[in-house]
């Protein structure tokens, strides 16, 4: 399918309000109601009004740095949202199961790396006897490791809030 029939599809399929929090929710750094309104195929004005309302519902939150607002996904409704699908597409003995996972990820790179945390490993990577590559390699292992604890962290949560959420009982509080 050619762009410009994707694109066709896209707006005779999706809503003007759907096009712009699909295009809002998945962005990787914060935009502004322009940008919004180009990738999601609407009217700057139309991107604007659906933005504010997708700010008023807590799915987005706003930055006014320079007179310019941007827009980008609220972290703690994404954090949320997250959790919601971990419990309600595994049991908890699957997430006990990835969190020992990760764990056991997270003591490796402790161990091969000789640090215990990513800020540590950043350190490292700067010091003056890396090569430029190495350096490139050890950032890239801090972001994962960075990953790995966020992940971490949500499943710890889902654990601990399993019966909160789905009314089952979870193990980590059995």
């Amino acid at each position: 399918m050619s762009d410009s029939n994707w694109v066709r599809t896209w707006k005779e399929n999706a809503s003007a309000f759907d096009r712009v929090r699909s295009t809002a929710m998945t962005v990787s750094e914060p935009q502004t109601a322009v940008w919004i309104a180009e990738h999601a195929r609407v009217a700057e004005t139309t991107a604007r009004d659906h933005l504010v309302r997708l700010v008023d519902i807590g799915m987005l939150v706003t930055n006014d740095a320079g007179g310019v607002t941007t827009y980008t996904p609220d972290p703690a409704y994404v954090r949320f949202r997250e959790l919601r699908e971990l419990v309600n597409e595994h049991s908890n003995a699957d997430l006990a199961e990835f969190a020992a996972d990760i764990k056991e990820e997270l003591e490796a790179l402790e161990a091969e790396y000789d640090v215990e945390s990513p800020r540590a490993l950043r350190e490292k990577a700067t010091d003056a006897d890396v090569s430029a590559s190495d350096t490139r390699d050890l950032l890239q292992v801090a972001s994962d490791w960075e990953h790995y604890t966020y992940r971490l962290s949500l499943l710890t949560e889902a654990l601990e809030r399993y019966n909160e959420y789905t009314g089952q009982p979870s193990v980590a509080s059995s």
